[in-house]
């Protein structure tokens, strides 16, 4: 596990290993592959990507899953009922919560590079 979050975690390894199983535990719920275009599409929100998914090539769910990452970061209290419901109907229930996490993580994670975070709290 790596990333900003886990680095600055590392002088609690207690602390840092229940994080690492806890973001393995949400990612493992979803295709690896999807849980690799969340982080890049809100790394790419944030500016920490340049590379744009080409969102032609996907099927229309895990469009609506794409679209719905990238407006978790700075509006996600403009998502409606229904594009959550979207994404609902294409992971299911206990999918769309472990989305929710992998994308808030990845929202957290590329702030927190952002702001050093690691150097913050010396680690």
């Amino acid at each position: 596990m790596s990333g900003p979050v886990f680095a600055a975690l590392s002088g609690d390894p207690v602390l840092a290993q229940h994080y690492a199983d806890f973001r393995a535990k949400a990612e493992g719920a979803l295709a690896p592959g999807l849980v690799a275009m969340i982080r890049q599409a809100v790394a790419q929100v944030h500016g920490l990507e340049a590379a744009a998914i080409d969102d032609t090539t996907l099927d229309h769910g895990t469009r609506v899953c794409i679209a719905y990452a990238r407006r978790m970061p700075f509006e996600h209290t403009a998502i409606s009922d229904a594009e959550a419901a979207a994404v609902v109907a294409h992971l299911g229930e206990a999918r769309f919560v472990a989305f929710s996490v992998v994308t808030a993580l990845a929202d957290a994670e590329c702030r927190a590079a952002m702001v050093d975070l690691p150097g913050l709290a010396g680690a």
